[in-house]
């Protein structure tokens, strides 16, 4: 009964949105649409690698979609267009780098996560704004 009743609250839950922007190519296209789920996170915690829509910090009203690749508690660390997790390389397939030579390091604590669009060199992301809160990921790209 609780599956169905959660079943139902993630189907209702459901919004399309339209992709505005290159940040997230070749994943995700510009004028693309996507499903969001609001309820997306009711029985999960945020994991990394997920497409999530936020609102941009000091943009009231702006959504943006970005993918989580920092979870809180981590050391997360990008050197030279390659990701880290507590001094590790972590594989992640979705990064469009070429020619990507910054390098920036986060501390996250409890309830914040770094987000980054695939698309390094067109995205505006935990790079330019910081680690998110939890309370600031409203939905899930599903």
């Amino acid at each position: 009964m609780n599956y169905l009743i959660n079943l139902l609250i993630e189907l209702l839950s459901v919004e399309l949105f339209k992709v505005n922007g290159e940040s997230m190519e070749p994943a995700i296209g510009d004028g693309s649409w996507v499903v969001l789920v609001r309820a997306g996170f009711r029985l999960r915690e945020p994991q990394r690698f997920d497409v999530v829509r936020l609102e941009e910090p000091g943009f009231s009203g702006h959504w943006i979609l970005k993918r989580i690749v920092g979870l809180p508690g981590e050391e997360v660390a990008l050197k030279v267009g390659k990701l880290f997790v507590g001094g590790e390389l972590v594989e992640d397939s979705f990064a469009y780098c070429p020619d990507f030579t910054e390098s920036q390091t986060w501390w996250l604590r409890d309830d914040e996560f770094v987000v980054l669009g695939d698309n390094r060199s067109a995205s505006t992301d935990s790079r330019k704004f910081g680690p998110v809160k939890r309370s600031s990921i409203h939905s899930r790209v599903r």
